[in-house]
């Protein structure tokens, strides 16, 4: 059913059974690299078969990949402050578009940070990396949508967002992944004893196609 008001652009709609994912940014730790793939290191788990974002960022190197979890597997790490052992993932990426520019953009940000340097080419062989912290993976985590309309939604989610803050966001409709950028326009926690969080989240640049595709789901739903 729609809902309409004087204050809102478009009608909202009630929906059940459509979800997605809000992409975190989250550091992790390089095991070793080479232009194939990396074995890192994760406070959250991975998915094997999925894929990943990877970004690096690194003097005048901006260089964002596609990998794929080709193993994964759950250990533990001693804390160097507390001793005490914390769960932590471990998995292995088999880089997707590492190609022409940007197989040179990370040979030499491999190259400037290898642990040990050698005459060998670089090309294939894996080396451990110093500056391991200059590498982030987009970790998703999962919302269900309430609400919906052609310039928003209201979604329930297990964990806060920023006020005002915009997040990289994927919304599952019809079969078809949207990959959209989203700004919080309130956040309001629904249990104080759960973590259980109302979140407004605003559209913000759709583009023409995922604009079509939203437009035709909310014109199915007036059907009904």
């Amino acid at each position: 059913m729609a809902e309409n008001s004087e204050s809102r652009r478009h009608p909202r709609y009630s929906v059940t059974d459509i979800s997605g994912n809000v992409l975190y940014t989250s550091g992790i730790e390089v095991l070793n690299i080479s232009v194939d793939g990396a074995a890192i290191e994760t406070a959250r788990r991975l998915e094997v078969n999925r894929e990943y974002t990877f970004r690096i960022s690194y003097k005048d190197i901006s260089l964002s990949m596609k990998g794929t979890v080709v193993w994964a597997l759950l250990t533990s790490r001693v804390k160097k402050d507390t001793q005490y052992s914390v769960p932590v993932y471990r998995a292995g990426i088999k880089f997707a578009d590492v190609l022409n520019e940007k197989t040179e953009a990370l040979l030499k940000f491999i190259d400037d940070n290898r642990e040990k340097k050698t005459g060998a080419r670089l090309g294939g062989i894996r080396f451990n990396i110093a500056n391991a912290k200059d590498i982030t993976v987009d970790v998703p985590r999962k919302y269900s949508v309430k609400k919906i309309s052609l310039s928003g939604m209201l979604v329930e989610a297990e964990y806060p967002l920023s006020l005002d803050d915009q997040y990289d966001i994927e919304l599952f409709l019809d079969g078809n992944a949207m990959a959209i950028v989203g700004r919080v326009a309130y956040c309001n926690k629904t249990d104080a004893h759960l973590s259980q969080y109302d979140i407004g989240i605003e559209f913000v640049g759709l583009t023409e196609s995922d604009k079509e595709l939203l437009q035709h789901f909310l014109g199915s739903l007036e059907d009904e």
